[in-house]
């Protein structure tokens, strides 16, 4: 196979595009305006560390989707992560590839890489990633990536297989703070009440949404529900909604203590919660009823 036919252009990974060269982790509590990098070198054994991809070209010769962005929620807060495999000796060689996602292998092909070649590997999905790489038929080295890395912030990270087989590799983000949870909208549906003597509730993460299903203990069956409110408290990190019995609707029917079924939906902009608390307020009581954490 001649250069030419190793050299085939594929397009570049957004999440990596303009951060050639500037490695790390996203910092947390960073100003928003600010758009540093840092950086983090791993498995580095030279005195010269390891500096990322610096091939002579522009773009990899082949681009491997891992997943994809359809069902990705809040996809400006949960950007792709780019992964570069350069190899980094001026001889043509066969590179094993391997992806992992929680002990589920996506990729895992041998790869004919030119001199100086580099192939990219787009994780569309935000997850626990392990990607191993190393000479074909040699020894091999993991690369985890956490899903904690991937925000909205520019990231990625370049791997090298070295002329002597060693395996290289540094991380690079911009530092940019993500902005977090706040509450877009909020619904309450209230189903047909019964004869019952307990309040209860179920919390579900459901996309960009929270969704509570629950009962409250009532008067009566015929009473009517409220969403007294949906709020999203910053320092917990928590959203608090709060059920109210609104009162008897309709005297006609069974008369006994009740439980009536409703279904809240709160949306989010940015990202969810870590934890929900569903509190009922009913017959002069106020019930912390569940708390449920992501």
């Amino acid at each position: 196979m001649n250069r030419r036919e190793f050299l085939h252009r594929g397009s570049a990974v957004t999440a990596v595009a303009g951060l050639a060269g500037c490695v790390g982790s996203s910092a947390s509590g960073s100003n928003p305006d600010e758009t540093d990098t840092t950086t983090d070198s791993e498995t580095t054994t030279d005195s010269e560390k390891f500096s990322g991809v610096r091939s002579a070209d522009d773009d990899p010769f082949r681009t491997i989707s891992v997943g994809d962005r359809e069902s990705v929620a809040f996809p400006d807060n949960n950007r792709s992560r780019g992964v570069r495999v350069w190899n980094a000796a001026e001889e043509a060689r066969r590179i094993d590839v391997q992806v992992a996602k929680s002990a589920t292998i996506l990729v895992d092909r041998t790869v004919e890489f030119a001199a100086d070649a580099y192939l990219e590997l787009a994780l569309n999905e935000p997850a626990d990633y392990d990607v191993t790489v190393g000479l074909a038929d040699g020894e091999t080295t993991t690369v985890s990536i956490e899903r904690s890395q991937f925000d909205c912030n520019q990231a990625g990270t370049d791997v090298g297989v070295m002329p002597d087989g060693r395996v290289e590799s540094m991380s690079m983000s911009t530092a940019m703070a993500c902005p977090g949870p706040s509450v877009a909208d909020s619904a309450l549906s209230v189903g047909t009440g019964e004869c019952g003597k307990a309040h209860s509730a179920t919390v579900a993460f459901e996309g960009e949404a929270v969704r509570v299903d629950g009962r409250v203990k009532t008067p009566t069956p015929q009473s009517d529900l409220e969403l007294a409110a949906a709020t999203y408290d910053r320092d917990s990190d928590a959203l608090t909604v709060r059920v109210r019995d609104a009162g008897s609707g309709s005297t006609v029917g069974t008369q006994c203590i009740g439980e009536v079924p409703y279904e809240a939906t709160v949306n989010f902009d940015h990202a969810l919660p870590a934890a929900v608390v569903v509190v009922h307020e009913s017959m002069d009581e106020t019930v912390e009823v569940a708390r449920t954490e992501r």
